[in-house]
């Protein structure tokens, strides 16, 4: 069974709370709980459902001078510990690495937070350089520096706001799961094609798209330049073609190549989706 394994480097504000946090994290692993609040109580009194997912297995915790490393799996849809790391900041951790091997593609990803914050791999190792031997396996990011397993964001952002959108991302992927399927049942029903069913949304959607781009090509203009008519007339007639393009286009990448096989050429354009 596929899963990812997630390494944690976490470095606290000071040797006591690094000590403190390696306390509460080897009585989670080894599933004493009371153990685990006591501690927790001395770093701050952080919720012990924050700091640990039931979803985590396979735990390691290990700790050295300067920090501690947290090692667990989940499976493939396992969440990212944001709520973990969103905690830990509250409660004397300074910075962190979050590295995660993905066991279904066998590509490996790094984030890196500091202040509670997303930062990018350039802005962590330019406040912490000490911590880069400690992340990175020697010889890696060699070249131009960059790391090429390194996921930034294109700015600083909050882990609570990560976290937020994260969940966000999540829940609409699984509504619009649930909406396809219910889809596939009523078609199922009626005994129609339930491919033929996402083909028509697809296709709306491309219409869709033309329509918009015309709306705000026509308000810019008109805003920009002079000459009303001349623009409203031109953005009417975007409006009719935008759409009709992206359908054709839509519904070319949908049928394939071989007009024999449409449901199979849907198939695959679906799976690149």
């Amino acid at each position: 069974m596929s899963q990812n394994t997630h390494t944690l480097y976490l470095f606290f504000e000071d040797s006591i709370k690094l000590k403190l946090g390696q306390l509460v994290y080897q009585y989670l692993a080894a599933g004493s709980t009371e153990q685990a609040q006591r501690w927790a109580d001395k770093l701050g009194g952080p919720d012990l459902q924050a700091l640990w997912d039931a979803g985590w297995f396979n735990p390691s915790v290990a700790a050295e001078p300067s920090l501690l490393r947290l090692r667990f799996d989940t499976s493939t849809h396992g969440d990212l510990p944001l709520l973990a790391l969103e905690t830990l900041f509250r409660h004397g951790l300074q910075a962190a690495v979050l590295e995660v091997f993905h066991g279904q593609v066998g590509e490996t990803e790094r984030m890196h937070f500091d202040a509670g914050q997303w930062v990018s791999r350039q802005a962590f190792f330019a406040l912490h350089p000490q911590w880069r031997a400690v992340v990175e396996p020697a010889g890696e990011g060699a070249g131009d520096g960059e790391s090429a397993c390194s996921k930034d964001p294109a700015r600083p952002l909050p882990v609570a706001r990560l976290r937020q959108q994260e969940a966000a991302r999540k829940r609409e992927a699984q509504e619009a799961a649930e909406a396809f399927v219910e889809m596939a049942r009523a078609m199922g029903k009626s005994g129609k094609s339930p491919v033929q069913g996402l083909i028509a949304v697809l296709l709306l959607r491309a219409g869709f798209k033309g329509l918009v781009q015309a709306a705000v090509f026509t308000v810019v203009t008109v805003l920009l330049f002079k000459g009303l008519w001349l623009w409203l007339g031109l953005g009417v007639v975007l409006a009719v073609v935008l759409p009709l393009y992206y359908i054709v286009a839509e519904y070319k990448e949908l049928q394939g190549d071989d007009d024999g096989s449409a449901d199979g050429g849907t198939a695959t354009a679906m799976a690149q989706r």
